[in-house]
């Protein structure tokens, strides 16, 4: 039997700095006693440091870690899997520790109420100036700045005063009730437009309304002046009215001109509804779109929002060679491949390069290095093996190399057929290809009976991969 995997799970995700940082804090007596505890994080820190192939060919065994830890102590399965508990509950309170430390206010909010607490005036009013100095330096103006902002200014009115005192920090309570309205204002309109725009998704009944009037009341207040009230009410709007595509691009603009107000986190969010706009619209047939998407992709990799941990997903990478292969910015395309392709995770890193090269080639029509390129492509990925092998499937048929292609849409058949991963949907549209594709090979140029039945046939069909560039295939022989 394996150590805990609740556990082993947690500490699987921390970084050597992690690492580090949890040996000395599980070292302080202030946070743990058990000593323990201290030997056995010592063994899954040596474990999380080995390579993969030694963390392979070691697992962790419970009856190793009890010898490490106890000696010769007969084994006793019930203290070591409280023990393992107890570490989880360390960890737990690591991570809560470092999300607070990395909070830049609540330390100082907490010492401020607490303070308050105690009548300690001259501490009180030395914490209130740090505070709100760092308040007023802070470029960031998100929910968490106006509720830090209520905090403060709601703490200094109601210290322990006389009457008299306490009239004259009105002015305080004027300011706290301020950003107390802001935070509700983000609040209210991030669920709101959270809910509008993922709600064709959720499958059971959600109900998040806004008051009534409440756009408009937020339009017309002073609040709309702050960063992230105007740019949630711009989402709120765009997503209602998406006919009125003004409120599209006031956002966008909002946020390229507001950039230091937000996290990269935070522009992420708003980007996500942008992009999201941009493919309603595109599937609606508005393809001037893709250009909006495309400088929105362009963005999103100049200021590294795309970038996760500096790791770029692989259906952003995908999503984004395809946006720039349809504006046929093939130049831009290849090279964002080339420098982005070690961002990628690195098990993508290989199949994608090699794939994605040949889309380019393909947009570009040189069909010569479209199949030099997907000789490298590995069958052990299916995306990259049906994405593949289409492309080919296409190069073949528009060199005419009739042989390599009935040879390849044979082969094709058999791996779709066997493959055990591939959904039931997913290999009709492909099994789907391969059969207008063979039948489009044996028609003779101008025989409009055949054709006509081909053309009917595609759009009986509902799942034909690559409908775009068969109906394109058709045409060419009409």
């Amino acid at each position: 039997m394996l150590i805990s995997s609740k556990l082993l799970s947690l500490l699987k995700t921390f970084s050597k700095h992690d690492l580090n940082s949890f040996k000395k804090f599980i070292a302080s007596p202030f946070h743990n006693e058990q000593q323990e505890l201290v030997q056995l994080f010592a063994i899954l820190d040596q474990h999380f440091r080995s390579s993969e192939k030694e963390q392979k060919a070691n697992p962790l065994k419970k009856e190793v870690v009890w010898q490490h830890i106890f000696g010769k102590k007969s084994y006793n399965d019930v203290r070591l899997r409280r023990l393992s508990s107890d570490l989880i509950k360390l960890v737990y309170a690591f991570l809560s520790y470092n999300a607070y430390k990395k909070d830049g206010f609540s330390e100082q909010l907490n010492l401020l109420k607490a303070l308050r607490q105690l009548s300690l005036n001259k501490h009180f009013d030395s914490t209130f100036n740090q505070l709100t100095q760092s308040l007023e330096k802070n470029e960031l103006k998100n929910a968490n700045y106006h509720l830090s902002s209520y905090d403060v200014n709601y703490n200094l009115f109601n210290f322990p005063k006389n009457v008299q005192a306490k009239i004259k920090l009105f002015n305080n309570l004027e300011q706290a009730d301020y950003h107390l309205e802001c935070f509700f204002i983000i609040k209210k309109l991030e669920n709101y437009c959270d809910y509008i725009g993922y709600k064709e998704g959720v499958s059971f009944d959600v109900k998040i309304s806004l008051p009534p009037s409440f756009l408009e009341y937020v339009e017309n207040s002073i609040f709309i002046k702050e960063p992230f009230v105007k740019a949630y009410f711009l989402v709120a709007k765009m997503l209602l009215e998406p006919e009125e595509t003004v409120y599209f691009l006031h956002l966008k603009e909002h946020l390229e001109s507001n950039r230091i107000h937000f996290t990269l986190q935070e522009l992420d969010t708003f980007y996500i509804h942008l992009k999201n706009y941009c493919i309603v619209k595109v599937n609606e047939g508005k393809t001037d779109y893709f250009i909006q998407l495309f400088e929105i992709f362009q963005t999103l990799l100049k200021e590294k929002i795309i970038l996760k941990d500096g790791t770029i997903s692989p259906q952003n990478y995908k999503n984004i060679t395809t946006v720039g292969l349809h504006v046929k910015a093939y130049d831009w395309v290849e090279n964002f491949i080339q420098t982005y392709t070690s961002y990628l995770p690195k098990a993508h890193r290989e199949n994608a390069l090699t794939f994605n090269l040949a889309k380019v080639y393909f947009s570009q029509k040189k069909f010569n290095q479209v199949i030099e390129q997907l000789r490298e492509v590995e069958d052990k990925n299916h995306v990259y093996a049906l994405g593949g092998k289409s492309i080919l499937l296409k190069t073949y048929y528009e060199l005419q190399e009739y042989n390599p292609l009935d040879s390849l849409i044979d082969s094709f058949r058999i791996y779709i057929r066997r493959n055990k991963i591939i959904s039931r949907e997913v290999k009709q549209q492909y099994l789907n290809l391969l059969r207008f594709v063979k039948k489009l090979s044996g028609t003779i140029p101008g025989d409009k009976k055949a054709l006509d039945k081909i053309r009917n046939q595609i759009a009986k069909c509902k799942a034909l991969a690559g409908k775009k560039w068969i109906l394109e295939k058709v045409a060419e022989l009409e």
